[in-house]
This record gives C-alpha cells, structure tokens and sequence, in this order.
C-alpha cells in the first residue's frame, strides 16, 4: 500500500484556492484513508489529525520539517474500524496529549472530550465538536480554516451508520450542528475518500452534499437503508483501536 504526501492544493476540487497567509497543510494518504498535519507558520503551532499506522514514518518525516514548533496535540476524530491508529505512539514521540471522544473505548488516551469545547491557541481557537452517528465517539474538529470531518462529513456524502454504535438519527442531528459553526470559505478535509482524496469549501459541500439540506426523515431513511460490507480490517481494526 503506498502512502502519498499531498499538499492541500492538490486534493482541492477544480475552483476551490488553498487558504493564504501563515496556514499550511499536508494531507498523508493511503489506500482512501486520509490525515491531516497542519500548522500556522507565524504561531509556529502545529495539530496532528488521525494518523494511521502503515504511514508512521511520514509522519516522522513531516515533523521533522516542523522542528521548533509547538505541537498542540494528536487528534483520533473517531475510533476508527478500517485501520489501527497510530496516535498514541505519535503523542508521545511528540511530547504531547493524545486527544479523543471522552467514550472512546481506548485507555491510552491523555485529553478526553466531553463536551463542545474551545481551547485557545496562537493562531485561533481550536473547536471541538461532538458530533455522534458514524460512532458514539465521533468528532470533527475546527482550526483556522480547517474543519477536519473525520468520518462523520466525507467529501459529498456522510459516513456510514451501520456498524456498531452508528445512528442515523444522531448523525443528522450532528449535521445540523456543524452547519450553525462552519462558515462558507472553510476548508472541509475528510477522512476518507474512495475517489482518490478530494476536498472544497464548506460552501461548495452545501452545493453538492445532499446529506446538508436534506430533511430528518429522508436522511434518516436512506441512512438506515445503507448495506456494505464490513471494511476489510474490521475486527482487527477494532481490537487494537480499543486497546
């Protein structure tokens, strides 16, 4: 499986401008799991996304690029059941907080999240919001003009609810939330994407994402009537994300 390392411009769909000024982005991807390593050059702070094991020694490469920079911390916006997560190691090569749902079933988490908070950094806020559905542990987080959406917004579409602790119900309800906190021109960075890894502005998502203007009951219906396979990875995935 080869990993790639992006810079933001090249997943942004036709149209869409990196944001300018001190933020700066790399996108890791692998297979169509994708994370996120982000910073302010002028703050010198810098956030890690979901990262995954397969691409730890990117990860080690990227941040050898950001020596002198202030981690504020290493981020699983879910517990993910597609691959294993290599967030704690990461937290702790980078001297920082492993930060999580507060249900995640892991207990090698350092900062766990409660409620819909906002920490306080140099560069700007950074927004926590709790947004089950995909799993009772989901997240999706804010920063600058980044809103990373994990696996409960992809690009166009929302992630599935049928694997254990999903609820569609939740999920819409979550939509509805990141709606009153996300403004037009930030940069939505999903978690997956099964066309290569695509990603536009909040304002572009409300054009073509459906999931955002539908009603209750129709996003609730087709929700629950979604059937795949489990991801491939499944239970392993599980096990060692749990840990």
């Amino acid at each position: 499986m080869k990993t790639e390392i992006k810079n933001l411009a090249d997943i942004l769909v036709e149209g869409e401008a990196a944001p300018k000024g001190p933020w700066h982005l790399r996108v890791v991807k692998s297979d169509q799991c994708l994370s996120y390593l982000a910073w302010n050059e002028k703050t010198k702070e810098a956030l890690l996304v979901d990262p995954k094991d397969t691409d730890l020694e990117a990860y080690r490469s990227l941040a050898k690029e950001l020596a002198g920079y202030t981690w504020l911390g290493v981020i699983d916006s879910h517990t993910h059941a597609d691959h294993i997560s290599i967030a704690y190691d990461l937290a702790n090569e980078l001297g920082v907080s492993l930060m999580t749902h507060h249900l995640s079933p892991s207990s090698r988490v350092h900062l766990r999240v409660s409620k819909d908070c906002t920490f306080q950094t140099h560069s700007g806020p950074l927004k926590f919001l709790l947004t089950p559905g995909h799993t009772q542990d989901a997240m999706v987080i804010l920063w600058g003009p980044y809103v990373f959406g994990g696996d409960t917004l992809l690009f166009g579409d929302t992630g599935r609810d049928d694997l254990p602790g999903g609820s569609a119900s939740d999920h819409y309800e979550s939509l509805q939330k990141i709606k009153k906190n996300v403004t037009p021109e930030m940069i939505l960075l999903p978690g997956h994407d099964h066309k290569g890894g695509r990603a536009s502005s909040w304002g572009t998502q409300l054009k073509l994402n459906s999931s955002l203007t539908q009603n209750r009951e129709d996003f609730v219906r087709e929700a629950e009537a979604f059937e795949a396979p489990a991801p491939e990875f499944f239970k392993k995935s599980l096990k060692e994300n749990s840990k």
